[in-house]
């Protein structure tokens, strides 16, 4: 493993970033911000004709997910989150699909509660100048399961232009450390694998996936995880201006 000391990467054409808890920051809160997104999201169904008490709606909302995602085979599969809301609202008696509005209407409850809580690293957008104006191409590749959502982010926080591809597992029903996400991205640049190289937080999910199809890789350490050194990344840095370091 390298490390952000007097090294740099050779023959890179494109950098590909994760997005959450990478180029986006989650404000820490006592509470858990997830329950709190299900709680916007089951408001809003009341308030629009689902008459259901909150414990019945969440333990069916609890149920679906764990049938989507720990099934045998599931674990590098993304559906969307309207399809995972419309089997819970079957699973309690009412008939809505995935297309339906309301559900859609719904997942846009879930976004507006989360992005009470999502703020730009103040590095970001000074590094993906830097990085664009020196002629890397650029990148995000990002488990999440409202693509929309996780788009209107990008917009919203104002890093849209800097990139030139946006692959989200809810758009392609595949996940990081799956090869096709990656592969997906390096396609859309036109980049061959072992001149790319991926920026995450997550080990496991965003290292070990990455070096799997050929990718270099830097490794993000938001927090302290056993796996950090079992993923073996190519660098660890501390924050994004390090990044810059490196290229």
């Amino acid at each position: 493993m390298g490390s952000a000391v007097k090294m740099k990467l050779k023959n890179i054409e494109a950098t590909l970033f994760d997005l959450f808890d990478t180029l986006l920051l989650i404000k820490k809160v006592d509470e858990d911000i997830g329950e709190k997104c299900v709680r916007n999201v089951y408001t809003f169904l009341s308030n629009n004709g689902i008459s259901v008490s909150y414990e019945v709606f969440r333990k069916s909302y609890s149920e679906v997910r764990k049938q989507i995602y720990e099934r045998p085979g599931a674990e590098l599969e993304e559906p969307h989150f309207c399809i995972r809301l419309a089997k819970t609202l079957q699973n309690i008696g009412f008939d809505y699909d995935a297309d339906s509005p309301l559900v859609r209407r719904a997942a846009e409850a879930y976004m507006e509660e989360l992005s009470r809580y999502v703020y730009l690293d103040a590095e970001a957008i000074p590094l993906l100048q830097k990085i664009r104006s020196s002629g890397y191409k650029t990148g995000v590749i990002s488990n999440f399961s409202i693509p929309e959502g996780a788009r209107k982010l990008i917009d919203i926080h104002g890093i849209k232009d800097f990139l030139d591809t946006i692959v989200i597992s809810g758009e392609i029903n595949r996940r990081k450390p799956s090869p096709e996400i990656f592969i997906r991205a390096l396609n859309n640049l036109g980049v061959d694998a072992s001149k790319a190289v991926f920026i995450g937080d997550t080990p496991d999910i965003d290292i070990e996936g990455a070096k799997k199809v050929g990718m270099k890789t830097i490794l993000i350490k938001r927090r302290d995880e056993k796996k950090t050194e079992e993923s073996r990344p190519d660098f660890i840095v501390s924050s994004l201006k390090e990044i810059l370091e490196l290229l």
